[in-house]
């Protein structure tokens, strides 16, 4: 009897271990990761992000004053200048042109890992001066005959067009932006944990520099 109770609680603890190892396994592998962006006229953004069938959205609507502006006094006090957000100790001491390169060389070991679902830009500009709106129409359509090919050739897209228009007797540009992007986290854990520790060596590295410095 004794042999039976160790054989069944070997196999019990075989099966726990095989369940977890395969809950893990699913966590990792089969959800995908998505975050989906929603950018319209008049400062509007919806978000969401998704883990395999859970999803989490957020909105974001600009709030607008209802009570009237009133004229206030001039105070001798001189302003104070608005704070401006710092960056994170230590990302400030890097280069931004290494910063730069170290983002596309990321970009570039992952671009067959992440799936673009979709990227939408619907844009209708308009300056109110049809002169700068037809200039302006024409950048930007070079920038995005440029662009287009770029990303079609190098990402791997299932949705993407852009479609620029111009608006010369208005005043008010209006503008749909649509950006999904969805992948597997197992597949970036090699990349991330080898980009992020090349940029802790640059941080320490710049870090160590300027303390020698001083």
């Amino acid at each position: 009897m004794l042999v039976l109770k160790i054989i069944a609680l070997v196999l019990a603890w075989l099966v726990l271990i095989a369940f977890a190892i395969c809950a893990l396994l699913f966590v990792l592998l089969l959800p995908r990761v998505g975050f989906a962006l929603h950018v319209y006229s008049g400062g509007k953004v919806e978000g969401r992000i998704s883990y395999g069938f859970v999803r989490v959205h957020v909105r974001h609507m600009p709030k607008r004053d209802a009570t009237p502006k009133t004229q206030s006094k001039q105070t001798s006090e001189p302003s104070k200048p608005a704070s401006r957000p710092s960056w994170p100790s230590g990302l400030s001491d890097i280069d931004l042109g290494d910063g730069v390169v170290m983002m596309l060389e990321f970009l570039d070991d992952v671009k067959e890992r992440l799936r673009i679902d979709a990227l939408c830009v619907e844009l209708t500009l308009a300056t109110g001066d049809a002169a700068k709106t037809g200039l302006y129409i024409g950048y930007l359509s070079a920038l995005s005959g440029m662009l287009y090919p770029f990303l079609v050739r190098n990402f791997n897209m299932k949705r993407c067009s852009i479609v620029l228009d111009g608006d010369f007797q208005g005043a008010k540009t209006r503008y749909d932006v649509r950006f999904d992007l969805s992948f597997r986290p197992v597949c970036l854990l090699g990349a991330g944990l080898r980009h992020g520790l090349r940029l802790y060596r640059v941080v320490r590295k710049t870090q160590t520099m300027e303390a020698k410095s001083v």
